[in-house]
């Protein structure tokens, strides 16, 4: 099965303030504009037909934490539930487009990343929570900054904006005081050189998942200001399945049955760390080694749950409203059921 990229549609580039330079793409939004780079994209995009009998396509991003997935694909666990997948390396950016838009059927993702995209139409849901932990922010090593407040004025390097690692450290940059659209910048790099654009002094801190995230740590060219496993915002389900909307209507069996064994895969991954790590070296899913691998899949809980993920949406979308990226109308509740695909699981 294929494990390359798909080629994307090209499609009009919307971000604010585009800056290029030294081999680096960067997009800097700061003050009200950050919202507009969330707008999902609309055309005549095909959508999927229903899922009995074809191959299931699965994106993803080449994190660490795509570990259940890989793990699900790679030990015959998709298969042994009758499922035909192939997983797909797709940009960060382009992710909840495409499961929405049906290009893909699937994808792993933080919670808090897929609820603007949802609460503007984009057709998804989120199914299940697959572990805790992954996403880190880092400032500079013997540096001034200790504590998120003092990132105001400051400029923090993300992979992509409203990725994962933006969207769940706002809620520490509101908990803080700062307002994460107003009181810092967040700039776009590639997430391969934040490590490097932290230690040229271009930003004061990265948001990242990993490997990206522990890297400049491991270098020496950082340290770990906190981790989405600390403080009031920490996740006991961080990163979710999020399937595709019409999928879910015209196929329920087919992605309960995906669902259910993704599951799975994250169980196989907490009890077989030193494989997991193997596997995504192998597999060449990851661009880390594998000591760094086990050490990052050592400091995640994996403990999937489609009933504990639906508990914390409703307080998830109630924090994440405060930082100004949800709609001021927008119903807490609603949001939060919009969100939720209810498959009957009892895990």
């Amino acid at each position: 099965m294929s494990e390359t990229p798909e080629t994307q549609d090209e499609r009009p580039f919307s971000r604010r303030s585009l800056l290029v330079g030294g081999g680096v793409a960067a997009a800097t939004v700061v003050g009200g504009g950050l919202l507009a780079v969330w707008t999902s994209s609309s055309g005549s995009r095909t959508a999927p037909r229903a899922a009995s009998g074809r191959t299931i396509k699965i994106g993803y991003g080449g994190g660490v934490c795509e570990a259940p997935l890989y793990a699900a694909h790679a030990q015959g666990i998709f298969a042994r539930h009758g499922l035909n997948v192939e997983i797909v390396k797709t940009g960060a950016d382009e992710i909840k487009d495409a499961v929405g838009a049906g290009k893909i059927d699937a994808a792993p993702g933080i919670l808090f990343s897929w609820l603007k995209p949802i609460e503007q139409g984009v057709d998804a849901k989120l199914a299940a929570g697959l572990h805790e932990g992954c996403l880190r922010l880092i400032v500079p090593k013997d540096g001034s900054i200790t504590s998120a407040a003092q990132l105001k004025g400051k400029t923090i390097g993300v992979a992509a904006i409203g990725d994962s690692a933006m969207s769940f450290f706002s809620l520490d940059l509101l908990d803080a005081g700062l307002h994460p659209s107003e009181d810092v910048e967040w700039r776009v790099f590639p997430g391969d050189q934040l490590g490097q654009v932290l230690a040229s002094g271009e930003v004061q801190a990265v948001a990242a998942s990993d490997p990206n995230a522990l890297l400049p740590t491991l270098r020496g060219e950082g340290i770990e200001l906190t981790n989405n496993r600390k403080g009031p915002n920490a996740q006991h389900y961080c990163c979710a399945v999020a399937v595709n909307g019409r999928l879910l209507r015209e196929d329920p069996e087919t992605a309960r049955k995906l669902v259910t064994a993704w599951a799975e895969g994250s169980r196989w991954v907490g009890n077989n760390i030193q494989a997991t790590a193997r596997l995504e070296v192998d597999k060449k899913y990851v661009a880390a080694d594998q000591a760094t691998i086990e050490t990052l899949l050592r400091t995640y809980a994996f403990d999937p749950s489609a009933k504990g993920l639906k508990g914390e949406l409703g307080p998830s979308v109630e924090k994440f409203k405060g930082t100004g990226y949800l709609d001021k109308k927008t119903d807490v509740a609603k949001l939060a059921e919009k969100a939720y695909a209810d498959l009957g699981l009892s895990f």
